[in-house]
């Protein structure tokens, strides 16, 4: 098996190694370290790469990336597992999107990729993550979360060939039934659509929500489904679960809110909507009621805010486009 190197971590057949990669320095000249995991077997088979956090306040993934490991067998495995659980170190620590120590702006990681040597903090991170990524990944898993625990939908890079053919089977293998083809066109500087444009086979998951807001139970099921993308890109053995057809979107769209108040959210992650169908009603500050949200176009609800308090110019609800069953 040739032996994959990242940071400290360095991989050995049958074992799991752990280590850190250095991607920036603080302020106050300490290392920014990042945690790198990686499983190998001991047979000669794909690289799969996984991280998650790349927004600093979206754990989901990270403690799905924790579940998969602690029940990894390498011994199991035909190729490499590679895992950075926390992308976003800087972020992570101080519970927000993106790095403290942007200034003006503060540079979205997952809007930066590859990223470069020289840089802002966040550029230099993501140049030192994409370089290892580029160099051993066959194909990538990114996890990501939004606004409730129900949240549960995901895309693929719809790339020309073989790169799109493997994203959409890990798609079609991973499940979740709210999917987007994503055009190539779109989340420019994503580590999605860097990676697909490299050639590498990519998939992103949204699940759950910020902060604490998913489930133990949430985690059970996407590390099932992500074994499930194992057994698809043949690390492990053992039939693919066939999950069943997807919703596939053209697109998506985010809706703002055109007021304030206080907010009760009237639909549900997967629930189908039509134009003008009430999205949640509004209250006024003594409880009695004072309006209704209303969808300005069809889909399928992606996320949806749950309030209680709704600044005008809010992200009210994400609306996945023209749903079609696949």
């Amino acid at each position: 098996m040739k032996k994959i190197s990242i940071g400290t971590a360095t991989s050995q057949a049958n074992s799991i190694a752990k280590g850190h990669l250095r991607v920036g320095d603080l302020p106050d000249g300490r290392p920014v370290q990042i945690p790198v995991m990686i499983a190998q077997g001991s047979k000669e088979g794909p690289t799969l790469w996984l991280h998650g956090c790349v927004h600093g306040n979206e754990y989901c993934g990270t403690y799905v990336i924790h579940e998969l490991f602690r029940g990894l067998d390498p011994g199991a495995l035909s190729g490499t597992v590679v895992a950075l659980p926390i992308l976003n170190l800087t972020a992570f620590r101080k519970k927000q999107r993106v790095s403290p120590f942007e200034g003006y702006g503060g540079s979205d990681l997952n809007r930066v990729f590859p990223g470069k040597p020289d840089g802002s903090l966040t550029e230099q991170m993501a140049h030192a993550i994409y370089s290892q990524l580029k160099q051993h990944a066959d194909c990538l898993v990114d996890f990501h979360t939004a606004m409730t625990p129900d949240v549960k939908w995901a895309l693929y890079a719809d790339a020309e060939g073989e790169v799109g053919t493997k994203s959409e089977a890990m798609a079609r293998a991973f499940g979740f039934k709210s999917t987007l083809p994503a055009p190539m066109d779109i989340l420019a500087g994503s580590a999605l659509m860097t990676a697909a444009k490299d050639g590498i086979p990519s998939y992103l998951i949204e699940a759950g929500g910020k902060g604490p807001a998913f489930s133990p139970e949430l985690v059970a099921d996407c590390c099932e489904r992500l074994r499930n993308v194992l057994r698809q890109v043949g690390l492990l053995e053992g039939p693919v679960t066939d999950y069943g057809p997807l919703n596939y979107f053209s697109n998506f769209s985010w809706v703002n809110s055109t007021r304030g108040g206080l907010f009760q959210p009237a639909v549900r992650c997967g629930d189908l909507l039509e134009e003008g169908t009430v999205l949640g009603h509004y209250f006024d500050l003594y409880g009695e009621p004072d309006g209704e949200a209303l969808s300005p176009h069809p889909g399928i609800v992606l996320a949806i805010n749950a309030g209680p308090l709704m600044p005008n110019g809010m992200t009210m609800v994400h609306i996945g486009l023209d749903p079609r069953e696949v």
